[in-house]
């Protein structure tokens, strides 16, 4: 009986040599059917089939370029836009002008199109990409992934939520090359309480400034300050201090460490963030796949415009 049983429990936990495979097949498929970014790539290449199904008079190579078709949902889209504007339906006159003013654009346009005034217009261009990225990352923005991932993504990308550290100080200019007495005499004179404002050399630079990251203080006063304050004391006068424009006496009053704030507290923009780097995966496999399409060929040698070495 005891062999019966360590045969039951050897059947209950190891899988026969034989599954292996599947089971890792599976898994495999489980992690990518669950994967956002192939949802994403997905719903992009159904997005873009539905754009050519939904409009084939621009999509469709083989139409004839004389025959102009308004259809229903042509006058819809029409007075949809009039409604917007006005808040109310066009009137029948008001629909009529609108149609005839559509179809004298699309006229015009299709002109322009034969004579080729579409070429190298970067504007044109630049236009049909733009819409071109929308389709592809127009799913982005409904995506609702559970918090779970939301979570494992803070936790990967920490940095870029976390609240840098920021300082308030005093200063006290005591100009490009103070003479030694001059600094201990400043040093003593902030000692006895005296207006920090009042003394030191006069200037145009601030005496001071409240809480600040570190860009904002090193535009202020040079790369590297910020990181000489971070050394400083809290609430004591120290120095000189080297910025770009000469020796300051420093009271540091103020300073916050850098902090990830609570998940909770910054969802929305953990979501946000999300949302963007899935749609740019999605758009870059795309192109690359779209790219696959075409014959590219680079006759450029140099890298450079003609004439340029």
């Amino acid at each position: 009986m005891g062999n019966d049983l360590m045969n039951v429990s050897w059947q209950t936990t190891n899988p026969p040599s034989g599954a292996l495979p599947s089971i890792r097949k599976q898994s495999l498929i489980r992690r990518i059917v669950t994967e956002p970014f192939v949802h994403f790539a997905l719903l992009s290449l159904a997005i873009f089939g539905w754009f050519k199904l939904a409009q084939p008079g621009e999509w469709s190579a083989g139409s004839d370029p004389r025959v102009i078709i308004i259809d229903q949902r042509q006058i819809d889209v029409l007075a949809g836009q009039f409604e917007d504007t006005w808040r109310r339906p066009p009137t029948a006159e008001e629909l009529a002008n609108m149609k005839e003013d559509w179809l004298n654009r699309e006229v015009l346009y299709r002109e322009a199109l034969a004579l080729g005034l579409d070429g190298n217009d970067e504007i044109i261009r630049n236009r049909m990409v733009q819409k071109m990225n929308f389709l592809l990352t127009s799913e982005a923005g409904a995506a609702r992934p559970e918090d779970e991932v939301l979570q494992t993504y803070l936790t990967d990308n920490a940095e870029t939520f976390t609240t840098p550290p920021r300082i308030a100080a005093s200063l006290v200019y005591l100009g490009q090359n103070p003479s030694g007495t001059f600094v201990d005499q400043t040093r003593a004179r902030l000692a006895t309480g005296e207006d920090h404002r009042q003394l030191g050399q006069t200037s145009l630079l601030p005496a001071g400034f409240e809480l600040s990251a570190r860009t904002s203080v090193d535009s202020n006063f040079g790369t590297g300050f910020f990181d000489q304050l971070q050394l400083l004391p809290l609430g004591e006068w120290s120095g000189p201090v080297q910025s770009s424009f000469g020796l300051h006496m420093v009271r540091i009053d103020n300073r916050w460490d850098a902090v990830l704030p609570p998940f909770g507290a910054i969802r929305d923009r953990v979501l946000a963030d999300w949302r963007e780097k899935q749609a740019e995966r999605a758009t870059e496999l795309f192109i690359d796949n779209l790219r696959s399409t075409y014959v590219i060929e680079d006759l450029g040698t140099t890298g450079m415009p003609a004439g340029e070495s």
